[in-house]
């Protein structure tokens, strides 16, 4: 049996039975979602276009459907808004730059979803598929910032990003044309995850999950110092009876209330056992355990 506790399934669908196929013969690879009012928006790291679900999850529910036009190009990592700007922001998770590093590149939307920009994130990466995995804008003493998590421990890749420890997410800060880090956020050391796969932010309380450890981490983060407080807890997405993993392929969390978490997954891989298809390409809704 898990010795940490477990999120509560409260329910879940197949993005498929809420939402047409972008394209024939398409899977639908959700990569993050933002819940905002009655919504969930959805974003999938093979469209470039976002999908809105109404939070009831309901088949055949008039609000459901795709949003703005469809882009070109790979899909988006994760969702931001900031309801001071009225702005969504869109995580590209890295491109090839100009000075021949990997960076990573945020589109901006207006509450329409057409397009207003996209700007480079000044913070290179060892690889194009290692780079930004979650998104979360918050405001702080009159400045707008985005917290960008790193997919892989201390931000690199290959062998040395699944030393687990070493959680970190980054704060950006637009100067001019470019989004640029002003400070570093530490996940504390007893947050074990072999990587990082998506990013909430609710007042004070921060959401981090991993797809390989299949788990949620609950912290307290300060913004007068960037820094997290205190150890957090560690939280198992439901598992069978035997302990063994249902959800590997979770890629988006957002805050629906104070113990409610709306989240997303990703296309089952071949590393995954088959017990994972029945829970990929769909949304779920999960509650924190009852407080004994």
């Amino acid at each position: 049996m898990p010795s940490r506790p477990a999120l509560r399934l409260v329910r879940e669908r197949k993005l498929a039975e809420l939402i047409s196929f972008p394209k024939d013969g398409a899977v639908l690879e959700a990569s993050g979602v933002l819940a905002r009012g009655r919504d969930c928006f959805v974003i999938f790291d093979n469209v470039r276009r976002v999908a809105r679900v109404e939070r009831s999850l309901a088949p055949g529910a008039p609000r459901h459907g795709w949003m703005g036009r469809a882009r070109s190009g790979e899909g988006y990592e994760d969702i931001a808004y900031s309801p001071r700007q009225r702005r969504y922001y869109l995580l590209i998770e890295a491109e090839k730059h100009p000075d021949g590093t990997f960076k990573a590149v945020i589109e901006e939307c207006d509450e329409e979803f057409r397009f207003k920009g996209r700007h480079w994130v000044d913070f290179a990466f060892e690889e194009r598929n290692t780079g930004f995995e979650g998104l979360s804008a918050v405001r702080w003493r009159g400045h707008d910032y985005l917290l960008a998590l790193c997919e892989g421990n201390r931000c690199r890749a290959g062998k040395k990003g699944l030393r687990p420890g070493g959680g970190r997410i980054q704060v950006l800060r637009r100067s001019g044309m470019v989004w640029r880090p002003v400070a570093t956020i530490k996940l504390p050391r007893g947050v074990r995850f072999r990587d990082y796969s998506a990013l909430a932010i609710r007042g004070e309380r921060i959401a981090v999950t991993s797809q390989q450890s299949s788990r949620l981490w609950l912290g307290t983060l300060r913004r007068s110092d960037w820094t997290i407080a205190g150890a957090g807890r560690s939280y198992d997405f439901p598992r069978t009876r035997k302990g063994k993993r249902l959800y590997s392929t979770v890629e988006g969390i957002s805050w629906l209330a104070d113990d409610t978490f709306v989240a997303v997954s990703d296309l089952a891989k071949e590393q995954h056992p088959p017990r994972c298809e029945p829970k990929d390409q769909s949304i779920h809704i999960f509650r924190l355990p009852r407080s004994r």
